[in-house]
């Protein structure tokens, strides 16, 4: 089976969000990001306003609501800057290949991605596992890289989801095939004096 579409660097955005909003490291250091922001916003305001000798009622539910606005702010401001670095490495990248037309074609053992400056051919057995974020399918590789299949390469839903099916499935039976034939290590024998 044979797959040809064009990747954008909207697609690789795309990519590079869904990461940061999936990847548990990632969210959990954005969380504390939020909060430790948020709570200097209010704290510091309030020490600023104690240095200047105006510390009120009024200074304590203003810098309040700036905080809490600042907690609703803050994801949207990470997600805008995400897209806009992620734009200008697409830009300033040495390797050009990341977009362009591509054709993922599939056989029994491999499945093969060529494009522009692009001939990798992979071993199923070598992606780790497979997500459809409803317009793209990305083949991870390990837990931070992944060959991007946009939803706009399959004329339609059906075919998308049988394609996942079979990837999947082939990705499964490769796994198992290595596991069998994988020889058991035998520890070493202990030496005794």
């Amino acid at each position: 089976m044979q797959y040809q579409y064009e990747i954008t660097p909207d697609d690789f955005v795309a990519f590079n969000v869904y990461f940061a909003e999936t990847d548990p490291v990632i969210r959990k250091t954005q969380q504390k990001l939020r909060r430790g922001t948020t709570m200097l916003v209010f704290f510091g305001g309030l020490i600023f306003m104690l240095a200047l000798d105006h510390f009120t009622p009024v200074a304590v539910i203003l810098y309040g609501a700036l905080a809490a606005f600042w907690f609703w702010l803050y994801p949207r401001w990470v997600h805008r800057n995400l897209k806009k670095n992620v734009d200008r490495t697409i830009k300033s990248a040495s390797n050009k290949s990341i977009c362009g037309s591509k054709t993922f074609t599939m056989d029994e053992t491999s499945c093969t991605l060529t494009g522009e400056n692009e001939n990798s051919t992979y071993e199923y057995s070598a992606f780790q596992k497979t997500v459809d974020d409803g317009g793209h399918i990305y083949l991870f590789l390990d837990d931070i890289s992944a060959l991007i299949i946009p939803a706009r390469a399959f004329p339609s839903d059906d075919a998308k989801a049988a394609f996942l099916t079979d990837f999947t499935a082939r990705m499964q039976r490769a796994k198992s095939a290595n596991a069998v034939s994988a020889p058991l290590e035998k520890p070493d024998a202990e030496e005794n004096p």
